[in-house]
């Protein structure tokens, strides 16, 4: 707790730091400009050698497998859905699965007193999209705006009533601290003890794009038709989601189910509140597994939480005394429940024929979900001095204290296509550093004012650069700017602290989430918080590391341009 709170410091002084250095971002990025006056100086610049290494989030056993430990992931600011299987194939299979609380919007409801009954119960999960063009009938074509892989792949989607309660604060801290989840906590939620009734399952559940409509009825209850007879007439549209009917009106088993649940409660305790309806209804499990369908399954995608219901539309007496007077619409509206995904949420993660290349050297491999990332060690091992001998390469560097104006500092590392399957799609445009001491991005990610929040891939593109990519959308390198950082080394005495470099979903999330069971405060090496950031992203990428057994021209490069005075 000790290092979270001195890294929240930390955040707020660079934060301080932005606010006043935001007068001066054209002149960080910008730093090829030609220098005017008297020239007595020599530009130039120097590659440094470094330390880089694999390091996985939750590392492998001895047999191979991934070790029990998991990633939080309540608290994340979305939710991944799905199976991706990468086509590197050293990644494996990545499975998602949720399990989220729900609560009215409303408390006391009034359901009526007589001739009650359930129309539908649905629930609604929108994917996050975009509309491409609408019709003139209103229909609408979408693009879903974060889909991994293909739309036709299918998987088993199950949905469980959730039995096993989420608190908001953890007992082990006397309720002082915020509960945490995480990603390997799956069998938990789904063992007999905790799982609740089966209330739906798919056994060739699809992601796809297409709009959701429901048709109108006339007063007869048929389907209305345009004009020409052909044409149907849409009442509702809904963007593309998981969008289900849990409550089966052929079934009276089915339909008592959701009776007890809210009819039963009507003036009861448990739909007085939201702390007492959660302790009665705990949630949802979307489970995802695979099924039995032969082929690759890809398909994974982010289920957007913030539009997502589940509307209880019945009918009662004064809904029908209301038809009868020709106000159908205004009564329908006052007899849908709505209930929203308001609280904890849990994404779960299973990794399935992952490799373990902890450690490798030669080439860094970056994942999402509770997957890995880089250790860089800067200034490492040895290099030559003016005067051609090997000297240590801090030592060398430090000596220049008095005599470089350091221009501008860069790492560059090359994309391994070698190790990369696909077509590009499935490479990640953004990476970030951090500070692994601090658990913070370094210093020149806070003085780069890009920041675009409708666009994050167009944000913080002077710290860190969008992935290049050659003329067949494979990528080539990123470029990660750290100016900052080691001019604050050489002229401030800074510490030149282990740096991790890790994917990044949305450059402009700070938010962290911890590693179960290394979370400890007293020792620095121990890798206990990553940026939420990097597990959101379910994308992965393999890069050359900094080894002499890797190629020159596609080794990872550190260089410093200066400017060093004449004499």
């Amino acid at each position: 707790m000790k290092k979270i709170i001195n890294s929240l410091k930390s955040i707020v002084a660079l934060g301080l730091i932005l606010v006043i250095s935001i007068s001066c971002d054209s002149d960080f990025t910008n730093i090829e400009s030609d220098i005017q006056g008297i020239k007595n100086f020599e530009a130039t610049s120097k590659l440094f050698p470094f330390i880089t290494r694999t390091q996985t989030f939750t590392p492998f056993t001895a047999s191979g497998n991934i070790d029990l430990d998991g990633v939080q992931t309540n608290g994340l600011n979305g939710s991944l859905f799905g199976v991706y299987k990468n086509p590197t194939t050293a990644f494996g299979t990545t499975i998602a699965s949720i399990v989220s609380q729900v609560a009215p919007i409303t408390y006391n409801p009034d359901f009526g007193e007589s001739n009650r009954s359930i129309e539908s119960v649905f629930l609604n999960i929108p994917y996050f999209s975009t509309v491409e063009s609408t019709e003139e009938n209103g229909d609408n074509t979408y693009k879903l705006d974060s889909l991994i892989g293909e739309t036709d792949q299918n998987f088993k989607l199950s949905i469980y009533r959730n039995n096993y309660v989420l608190r908001d604060l953890d007992p082990n801290s006397d309720f002082q601290n915020p509960q945490c989840y995480y990603s390997n906590q799956r069998d938990l939620f789904l063992s007999n003890s905790t799982i609740g009734d089966l209330l739906y399952e798919n056994n060739e559940f699809t992601i796809n794009s297409d709009e959701y409509r429901i048709q109108e009825l006339d007063e007869d209850g048929l389907p209305v038709f345009e004009d020409d007879g052909v044409t149907p007439v849409y009442s509702e549209r809904y963007a593309p989601g998981i969008r289900i009917n849990l409550v089966d009106l052929q079934d009276a088993i089915s339909v008592a189910y959701w009776e007890n649940i809210f009819f039963a409660n009507q003036g009861n305790d448990v739909l007085s509140t939201q702390s007492n309806f959660k302790d009665f209804f705990r949630g949802l499990i979307i489970n995802v597994e695979l099924n039995d369908t032969a082929g690759p399954v890809e398909s994974i995608t982010y289920l957007n939480f913030n539009a997502a219901s589940i509307l209880f539309d019945y009918t009662n007496q004064e809904e029908i005394d209301a038809e009868e007077a020709g106000n159908p619409f205004e009564a329908r509206d006052a007899t849908v429940y709505r209930l929203e995904f308001n609280g904890n949420r849990v994404n779960t993660f299973d990794q399935i024929n992952v490799d373990d290349h902890d450690q490798d050297e030669d080439n860094l491999y970056l994942k999402g979900a509770d997957g890995s990332m880089a250790v860089l060690e800067l200034f490492s091992g040895e290099i030559e001095n003016d005067e051609g001998e090997l000297v240590p390469t801090f030592d060398y560097f430090y000596g220049k204290k008095d005599k470089w104006l350091i221009n501008e500092a860069n790492l560059v590392f090359y994309v391994n296509q070698d190790l990369i399957g696909g077509n590009g799609t499935n490479e990640p445009d953004r990476l970030t550093l951090y500070d692994l001491k601090n658990n913070t991005p370094i210093l020149d990610y806070f003085l780069d004012g890009s920041v675009n929040t409708l666009a994050p891939n167009a944000s913080k593109t002077g710290f860190s650069q969008v992935l290049e990519r050659n003329d067949a959308g494979k990528g080539v390198k990123y470029k990660i700017r750290l100016t900052a950082h080691i001019s604050n080394i050489l002229q401030r005495d800074s510490t030149n602290v282990k740096l991790g470099l890790f994917l990044a979903n949305n450059v402009n999330v700070l938010s962290r989430t911890k590693i179960q069971g290394r979370n400890n405060d007293d020792d620095d090496s121990t890798l206990d918080i990553v940026p939420s950031t990097s597990i959101l992203s379910s994308k992965a990428t393999v890069l050359h590391g900094y080894d002499e057994n890797v190629n020159s021209e596609f080794r990872a490069e550190f260089e410093i341009f200066y400017t060093e005075p004449e004499n």
